[in-house]
């Protein structure tokens, strides 16, 4: 137990070398697996203390580590590894962040509307969009339908149905923007032939 105590802590005050960064540009395996080795926990633990969630974060994480591996041949020698990968943490971490904000704005001014204005004041009635709603979501895979369901009608958010349905939080929101989506172009198709 002692002995693993000490190797992390050893792995954490690890820095890798010009050198590495080097051969990593040249396409060694050996490198990237020190690069990610020697920093993905700690770029893991940065994307998390800005997204405030564990999955996200490891999944952040991830990519970021793909993309160095894709992107290898443009990485400098010269300028500190650890500098790069914290930038590109930031700047996943606030990509995220508003691509988040934005999916969740979204989904709230479509569905927030109980009804829907037609023609010059006119309304359709919450209970006739409702129902529209509803059909629309009956015929949604059975995937999508149910996510929807767990979280507009259960409220429960996406984290929880991730780990319920046992799915990556990314599934849940990609499934959650597609219903809207369906939603969307329902209503809109309805509104088109209603004026």
């Amino acid at each position: 137990m002692v002995r693993v105590k000490n190797a992390r802590w050893r792995r954490h005050k690890l820095k890798v070398s010009a050198h590495t960064v080097e051969k990593l540009a040249q396409g060694d395996h050996a490198a990237f697996e020190t690069l990610f080795l020697v920093y993905f926990v700690k770029v893991r633990s940065f994307v998390a203390s800005l997204v405030r969630s564990d999955g996200d974060a490891e999944e952040i994480a991830q990519d970021i580590f793909v993309k160095v591996w894709e992107n290898r041949r443009n990485l400098d020698p010269a300028r500190p590894i650890d500098s790069y990968l914290y930038t590109s943490a930031k700047n996943a971490s606030l990509n995220f962040l508003k691509h988040k904000y934005v999916h969740d704005e979204f989904a709230r001014s479509i569905l927030a509307d109980a009804a829907v204005s037609v023609d010059g004041g006119q309304m359709i009635e919450a209970q006739e969009t409702q129902l529209l709603i509803d059909m629309t979501v009956a015929g949604m895979p059975e995937q999508r339908r149910k996510i929807y369901r767990m979280s507009r009608v259960a409220g429960k958010t996406n984290d929880e149905i991730a780990m319920e349905l046992e799915i990556s939080r990314k599934t849940v929101e990609n499934q959650l923007s597609l219903a809207i989506k369906d939603i969307k172009r329902v209503l809109s198709l309805f509104l088109f032939f209603l004026v």
